[in-house]
């Protein structure tokens, strides 16, 4: 855990270069671990997304995964329950969005599972001092210290000086290749460009698989409460 001090922060207008495409569905529960066949149904709906690098794909998360911070236990087998509620995200640049927005009306087949597509609308990033990571991949994950020293040095690199952090519970991503180790990070009390820089470019090659993916959070304290609760 990270913790220091910042003063105040200057006004800051969100550029439209990046958004997120957010699509209404029809499929009721999901595999916990889904984002490998995810990915491989929006690859195949979707050639051109391996070769834009400014496109990610957020894992889909229920309303009892707190935002995605508190995670459902990762079991072989375990199913998410969706609502009506629950939206599909593509984190794309500007000029994708309107291709990606053909999807519409089709159907992915996620493993066993079949997700049918409805309208989608797209959402600009949000001006925010505090964002979370559902997923930044690490060899580090079993060890809080060295997590915490690798990310500080990666937002170092970025420019980006990181005072407040929390790091959530490790995860693994299975995919044909080998797991990938994953935890969930929190970020508080950045320069809000700095925020929405981590918005538009995420971190790390895994985007593809919702890791490195970074949304706005309302608060900590409403973290902590979680974290003490569950």
């Amino acid at each position: 855990m990270l913790w220091q001090e910042k003063s105040g922060n200057d006004e800051y207008e969100v550029p439209d270069d990046v958004q997120d495409l957010s699509f209404r569905f029809n499929c009721s529960e999901l595999p916990v671990d889904h984002a490998w066949l995810l990915a491989g149904a929006i690859r195949e709906a979707l050639p051109w997304i391996d070769q834009e690098p400014g496109a990610a794909i957020h894992s889909i998360h229920g309303a009892a995964s707190g935002n995605g911070w508190i995670r459902p236990p990762d079991k072989s087998g375990s199913l998410l329950q969706l609502s009506r509620r629950t939206r599909l995200y593509l984190r794309l640049p500007e000029q994708r969005i309107e291709q990606a927005a053909g999807l519409c009306g089709s159907k992915l087949e996620i493993g066993d599972f079949s997700l049918s597509l409805g309208p989608c609308q797209p959402r600009k990033l949000v001006a925010t001092t505090t964002v979370f990571t559902r997923s930044w991949c690490s060899a580090h994950i079993d060890n809080e210290d060295d997590f915490t020293e690798e990310v500080v040095e990666e937002l170092r690199s970025m420019g980006i000086h990181a005072r407040k952090m929390l790091c959530g519970l490790s995860h693994s991503i299975h995919k044909p290749t080998g797991d990938t180790r994953a935890r969930s990070v929190l970020l508080a009390d950045l320069e809000i460009e700095h925020a929405v820089h981590l918005q538009q470019n995420g971190v790390g090659s895994e985007k593809l698989l919702g890791c490195g993916i970074f949304l706005p959070h309302k608060s900590l304290a409403e973290v902590g409460g979680r974290q003490q609760n569950g």
